[in-house]
């Protein structure tokens, strides 16, 4: 009797399984990396949406923020849904400059810069016009203000969050207010 064939339906049965099983773990690995670049897109069309309707807004009426009689200045509102693998977002700001994980608020330059990040993806930038230049606010007694020592903004994690945005002016300079308050320190 041959007994040869024994031997070998076990192997096969073994390699196939250890093939299978590879090519299990390497879809797993793609389709986890292309969750990021999806959420990473997603965040980048949040961020152009944004910027497409700040762009006109910046055309409008500006307040001046240190005449307490004046008109509200030319506002929009934007609610945000953003990817749970977002790290942050910040506008004006980079938020982790050192790479460190310890988030700060310090500006970048005059403001006009939207940084953001995606868990396991390198952090990106996009510079924007000197026309859209980003504060946080401060609410001091139901009017917003710039908050001092001047600051951008900064969003942790994803989720669905709502912004507004006023234009100002502080003498002759013309700022995109943020009117929130972000938890985190310059």
């Amino acid at each position: 009797m041959d007994e040869r064939g024994a031997i070998f339906i076990p192997m096969r049965v073994l390699i196939s399984i250890v093939v299978m099983a590879a090519i299990v773990g390497i879809a797993f690995i793609g389709l986890q990396n292309a969750m990021k670049v999806a959420a990473e897109k997603q965040v980048e069309r949040e961020c152009n949406e944004l910027i497409s309707m700040l762009s006109t807004m910046v055309k409008g009426d500006a307040r001046d923020i240190n005449n307490p009689q004046d008109m509200q200045g030319s506002t929009r509102t934007k609610e945000f849904d953003l990817p749970d693998k977002l790290v942050y977002i910040g506008f004006g700001v980079d938020p982790d400059p050192d790479n460190d994980g310890k988030l700060s608020s310090k500006l970048v330059g005059n403001g006009s810069c939207i940084f953001y990040k995606v868990e396991g993806m390198s952090k990106k930038v996009i510079w924007l016009d000197n026309d859209i230049k980003f504060r946080e606010g401060k609410n001091e007694s139901g009017k917003w203000k710039i908050k001092y020592p001047e600051q951008g903004f900064v969003i942790k994690d994803g989720g669905k969050i709502k912004l507004s945005f006023e234009l100002v002016k502080d003498f002759s300079d013309e700022y995109v207010l943020i009117l929130a308050e972000d938890n985190i320190e310059p």
